[in-house]
Formats: C-alpha cells, structure tokens, sequence
C-alpha cells in the first residue's frame, strides 16, 4: 500500500536538468561524507554547496543525513549515494527549482516509505535540538545565532568550506556544523567575527 501521493514532487534529476536550463555555469562541490551517531543509530551526513555562477557571492549549502544501514530496499547498502543525492535535490529546492508544496524530492519521499525491513521513528521531535535525544541538555544555538555566523563569515569573506576550519580552530572543537554549536559558543564566533 503506497501512503505516499508522489504527484507533487520532482525527482533530482529533473531539478539538476531545469538548474542547468536556467543557470549553465552551475557548479557543485559536495563534502567527504562523514558518520554521526545519533541515539546508537549510525547516519552519513553530506553536504553540498551550488553556485549558480563563478562569481556567486551566496552559493546555497543544504545538509543530509542516511540512516545506516538504509531502510527501505532502495537505500540499504547505498546509503551514501542516497544521502549524496538527497543533499542536492534539498539544495536544488532551496534555489527553486521543482519545488511545489515542498521541497523534499521524489527520491526522498520514496527513499521513506514504510517497508517491511523496519518501521521508521524520527530520531527527536525538537528541531531547535539537531543532536542527541531529549534528556540532552546542551542549549543549542538559535537559528538568529546561526544567521548572525553565516553573514558576519560573508562579511569576512570566509567561504562555506572554510567556517567550520575556523570554528573548530577558535573553540578547539571538531563539529561538522555550525548547527552542532551552543548558545554560548555561538555568541563566542559572532564576536571573534565582528573583530
């Protein structure tokens, strides 16, 4: 029984194809996938960053994770690729391209559909709280926060690829984003990036 009605999403492929049309000198540079452990769960955590042109001074930068092992028939044993994809389809939605009610894609939605291998429960129900589960007490930053970080680094002229460097260098710490931050560390950043 299929719950899910796939009329109103657009596959990647579509996406990359209709970018493409409107932008030809596109480009994308996806990270070394890396592994997180969220609540004994293993996942591949992606991201992607397109620059609609050379000279792109806001590229779109989207993030993806995969449980590993994958799910449903369809993700288990390319859990990566699956993530790989998702990551574009997600960024590709930020800059508009097939997105009508929403801007997951067909693969995603499909990649989700209940199956017979295992039942699929979200891994925490606050979005404010991206890592660990809800007994963690660790007061994460705000989205103004992360906001804040994001346009003082373009002020500053730090690149997508180089704020996490720099983040970690200042804190002394290994995250993979800035959304693994505290309210304290972030106030920290935006401070050593308004000097």
């Amino acid at each position: 029984m299929n719950a899910f009605n796939l009329g109103d999403y657009v596959d990647v492929p579509t996406r990359l194809a209709e970018a493409l049309k409107r932008w030809p000198d596109l480009r994308i540079q996806e990270t070394k996938p890396i592994i997180v452990t969220v609540d004994n769960q293993a996942y591949v955590e992606i991201s992607c960053t397109v620059w609609r042109a050379a000279d792109d001074l806001m590229p779109t930068v989207a993030y993806c994770w995969e449980p590993i092992p994958g799910r449903t028939p369809y993700t288990k044993g390319s859990e990566m690729m699956n993530a790989s994809t998702s990551c574009l389809g997600r960024a590709l939605g930020f800059l508009g391209m097939g997105i009508g009610k929403s801007i997951a894609s067909r693969n995603e939605v499909q990649a989700r559909e209940p199956s017979p291998i295992a039942e699929v429960t979200p891994i925490r129900d606050d979005l404010e709280q991206p890592f660990g589960d809800t007994t963690d007490t660790k007061q994460y930053a705000s989205p103004k926060q992360r906001g804040m970080i994001r346009a003082k680094a373009f002020e500053k002229k730090i690149g997508t690829t180089q704020l996490m460097p720099y983040i970690n260098k200042l804190l002394g710490n290994e995250y993979s984003s800035i959304e693994a931050l505290s309210k304290q560390e972030a106030s920290q950043v935006i401070d050593s990036l308004s000097n």
